[in-house]
């Protein structure tokens, strides 16, 4: 054989060695597999306390195994100056190796979330471990460890109820919606500022990590999402809740469905419309040196409720519920935006909008836009258009006298 066929042989060889097994394979039971992190920030010492919530191998897939009487979780927690520090620091508790390719959320405590997060994130951009499609909350008035730690009923794993939560609630209710890292990262890096989805702990936390919790019909604690937390520079300055919400929503184009109450002929808020439309355009342009926001929203519903006199099978009857769809609306649009240049906080990404549209316009105004921002004027267009009255035309009321 000549020296060609010995380098052939030599090469497919190593070829195949290397393309035999997995290298870096791990056994399952070898894996603590993280299905949620938070993150705390510690006043006294400026370190991160990270908590992991991990899947109990021990347990079945129900919330407790009938043999064993365990959680389904196990929770543990590390610190030091750094994240990547903390999770390496938490094998000193763990038996196993953390495994976040399953991890579905991560909550930001509160605390850290005020003092800031621009720099938080820069390890789930840089680390192959950790997943950027992770739905991230925010600790309302708590910290992330107390949230990790409440056991729930209907969902095995607490985390993935909580966003399982946020999805649901997104898509019917209309003042959240999913925000991944990856979401935040952009955010962070763009031209505005960002809200992320707060969630809160319902009752008294320390009852929610016991065993007795699971096994009454009510609860004694649980969680619950909680409006937006606005940032400004990556802090958290405010919390949006209610309409303040979801008009944030609203002009970011986030609505999938809502409910708006809205008034009938003889009585507030009577007339319950479900919104299963809506759809946002943003233009934004230069007027004396001041930026208009140019907002228009088209948006679709269905009468599914009346406690009042409305003839629906007049056509002006709808006319007016149509119009007081665009003025309730319009009102919650207003009441964000207000709320947002009191802050100072481009929430709504209009700046990375004036960017696109107006390079040059945005170049004389980027440095100094949160104050720009905050002097912006609103030009609003809401069309609105109820599709459908239901099943029923005539009211049960008799017409007001």
């Amino acid at each position: 054989m000549n020296i060609k066929g010995v380098m052939r042989l030599v090469s497919v060889g190593v070829i195949a060695l290397l393309l035999s097994g997995c290298w870096n394979s791990r056994e399952l039971n070898d894996l603590a597999i993280v299905s949620g992190i938070g993150i705390d920030l510690v006043p006294e010492t400026n370190e991160f306390k990270v908590t992991f919530q991990l899947v109990n191998p021990s347990s079945t897939a129900s919330s407790f195994s009938a043999s064993t009487g365990q959680p389904s979780i196990v929770v543990v927690s590390s610190t030091d100056k750094t994240l990547f520090g903390a999770l390496r620091r938490a094998s000193k508790r763990v038996t196993r190796q953390l495994f976040f390719a399953h991890t579905q959320l991560v909550i930001v405590g509160e605390s850290l979330a005020r003092s800031g997060i621009n720099d938080v994130f820069d390890i789930f951009e840089r680390s192959h471990e950790l997943r950027l499609n992770s739905a991230v909350l925010v600790a309302y008035h708590s910290d992330a460890a107390s949230v990790l730690k409440i056991l729930t009923s209907i969902e095995s794993l607490p985390s993935l109820g909580m966003v399982k939560k946020t999805q649901n609630t997104s898509r019917v209710w209309g003042e959240n919606r999913t925000v991944s890292v990856f979401d935040i990262i952009n955010g962070i890096t763009g031209e505005g500022d960002l809200t992320i989805n707060g969630v809160s702990v319902q009752g008294d936390p320390s009852e929610g990590m016991k065993k007795s919790n699971m096994e009454q019909t009510v609860s004694q604690a649980g969680t619950a999402m909680h409006g937006l937390g606005a940032f400004r520079e990556g802090k958290l300055v405010y919390w949006m809740e209610d309409s303040e919400a979801r008009g944030t929503q609203w002009l970011l184009n986030r609505i999938e469905e809502t409910i708006l109450n809205i008034d009938s002929e003889d009585k507030k808020e009577s007339v319950a419309v479900n919104i299963v439309y809506s759809r946002t355009k943003v233009k934004i342009d230069i007027q004396d040196g001041l930026p208009v926001f140019h907002v228009y929203i088209s948006e679709e519903g269905i009468v599914n409720e009346t406690d009042g006199f409305a003839d629906l099978s007049k056509r002006e009857e709808i006319v007016k519920l149509e119009q007081e769809l665009q003025k309730q609306t319009g009102k919650e649009v207003k009441q964000a935006l207000q709320m947002a240049q009191q802050m100072e906080s481009d929430i709504f990404n209009f700046g990375n909008a004036l960017k696109r549209s107006d390079p040059q316009g945005w170049a004389s105004l980027d440095k100094n836009w949160g104050h720009i921002f905050a002097q912006g004027k609103l030009d609003l267009h809401v069309e609105a258009y109820i599709r459908s009255t239901g099943m029923s035309l005539k009211p049960y009321h008799p017409a007001p006298e």
